[in-house]
């Protein structure tokens, strides 16, 4: 099941055009087998932003060659939620002298190294949790937020901000000064797990809790934001976010 679903994935990346929302340089994506680690660039470090899954490690290192970015360059990694195909990397960097920041609210997964029940939101997305990994190395990370964290200290001009939903320890990364939010699994870009018109936003396979990640969706449009650049897919443009989830609901 795994590799014919794989199969199926890149295919219909192979028949989709690339993206139509033009990101600022400073960030670029190493696409991963389950989940994409984004690479905030132009700062003193560069900053990643979430870690991929088990066993991602050398294809994370590979990635970030091609950008020029050396693991011993990065100080920090945000992990922007505790489910495996996102924090599954995180122990395996720790090791490599990288601190790990977390949102509160998910430490329970981290602790432990589980992904926990999934929530779906669709048919599709029931099928798809056979390829999630269940479990992950724990770690335990180095910051631990339930409020807003400067990312000078890890040479980045950005914030992380708690934005539960998606799970209780979700949170998002501003840069741009607020019109870049790295939003992790707030929602996807596209279908077939984003290899279908991935700029097109789209409902998560997963929610902990729907009402609360479309909240925080919007008060990300209420600050301004203007590009979203997320953990499958994408990205997404501004207009399409608010056309999709924009209205109170």
């Amino acid at each position: 099941m795994r590799c014919a679903v794989a199969s199926a994935f890149a295919i219909a990346a192979a028949c989709t055009p690339g993206p139509r929302v033009v990101v600022p340089d400073t960030v670029a994506t190493v696409t991963l087998r389950l989940s994409n680690v984004h690479v905030v660039l132009g700062g003193a470090h560069p900053l990643l932003v979430d870690t991929g899954s088990p066993g991602d490690a050398d294809a994370l290192e590979r990635g970030l060659a091609k950008l020029g970015v050396k693991i011993a360059d990065v100080r920090c990694a945000v992990v922007t939620h505790g489910h495996g195909d996102h924090a599954g990397g995180a122990r395996a960097l720790q090791r490599r002298g990288v601190r790990i920041i977390a949102g509160s609210g998910d430490l329970w997964h981290e602790l432990d190294g589980i992904h926990g029940k999934l929530r779906a939101t669709s048919f599709f997305a029931r099928i798809l949790k056979v390829i999630i990994p269940k479990r992950y190395e724990p770690f335990v990370p180095d910051v631990v937020i339930d409020g807003p964290f400067d990312l000078h200290e890890c040479g980045v001009d950005g914030v992380v901000m708690p934005a539960p939903g998606h799970t209780r320890g979700s949170v998002v990364v501003l840069i741009d000064h607020g019109r870049v939010a790295l939003v992790g699994d707030l929602f996807r870009g596209g279908a077939l797990a984003g290899y279908v018109h991935p700029w097109s936003p789209k409902e998560h396979f997963y929610q902990d809790d729907p009402e609360m990640a479309h909240r925080r969706i919007r008060e990300l449009l209420a600050r301004g934001v203007q590009i979203f650049v997320l953990g499958h897919g994408g990205p997404a443009k501004r207009d399409d976010v608010e056309r999709v989830f924009g209205d109170a609901r």
